[in-house]
């Protein structure tokens, strides 16, 4: 029996990697690639390059993806993946009113686009947005798949009439831009801590539900008008 596993073990060293070994390499030349393009750049990271730094073969790599532009978007789709996930899960609670979903998504929204790596790789986008249009137009096309979840959630919220928001494409998009503060955390230190996160959250939602709070609501909370 150990004699006929070796033999199956060299079979495989010499032709194609087990299903396991398939994916520790996919797992390895993919945290070179996000390495490489965070520290040399875009146009300066090659194929040939992360192939050496993960240690595979250029064919490896080739067989997953067609080019250097693909092989990106996968790493900056992963990037964003756990930030849709975490998302999903805020919008999924129990019991929550409209007020706290949004504070907890408003928050982790943020969290989320100032983790180091994903900021970074933000910033790579920006600055290579103008030799390489291409890379802007993927990063917006997983806005999109990012913000998916938080679509769902306002559309539904609109069903129910308990948020008036008649496109809630528009108003995913708008949340998600004050949450992650426009440019000011490109060029300037995130928040400080919890506090003033809650603080930036808080302030963000009471903003948008003035606007997003249904007619019928916001009359039912103004005073009675008075008879004198």
């Amino acid at each position: 029996m150990e004699n006929l596993e070796s033999a199956e073990t060299k079979r495989r060293s010499r032709g194609r990697p087990s299903p396991e070994q398939a994916i520790a390499l996919r797992e390895s030349f993919l945290a070179a690639a996000l390495e490489s393009f965070l520290d040399k750049g875009y146009a300066a990271t090659s194929i040939e390059a992360i192939a050496r730094e993960a240690g595979v073969a250029k064919i490896t790599i080739y067989r997953q993806f067609d080019n250097k532009e693909a092989l990106f978007r996968e790493v900056v789709h992963r990037a964003v993946s756990s930030a849709r996930e975490t998302m999903q899960a805020t919008l999924v609670q129990q019991d929550a009113d409209e007020r706290q979903v949004l504070l907890d998504l408003v928050d982790r929204m943020y969290q989320s686009a100032t983790e180091p790596k994903t900021l970074a790789l933000l910033r790579l986008v920006i600055a290579e947005a103008v030799r390489f249009p291409e890379l802007a137009k993927s990063l917006y096309a997983e806005n999109s798949y990012v913000l998916a979840p938080v679509v769902e959630y306002l559309a539904e919220a609109h069903k129910a009439g308990t948020l008036h928001l008649p496109s809630p494409e528009l108003a995913a998009v708008q949340l998600s831009t004050l949450a992650f503060g426009g440019v000011r955390f490109f060029i300037s230190k995130p928040l400080a801590g919890p506090e003033e996160r809650r603080a930036w959250a808080e302030g963000i939602v009471d903003l948008v539900m003035r606007g997003w709070t249904p007619a019928s609501a916001g009359a039912s909370e103004k005073p009675a008008p008075s008879s004198d």
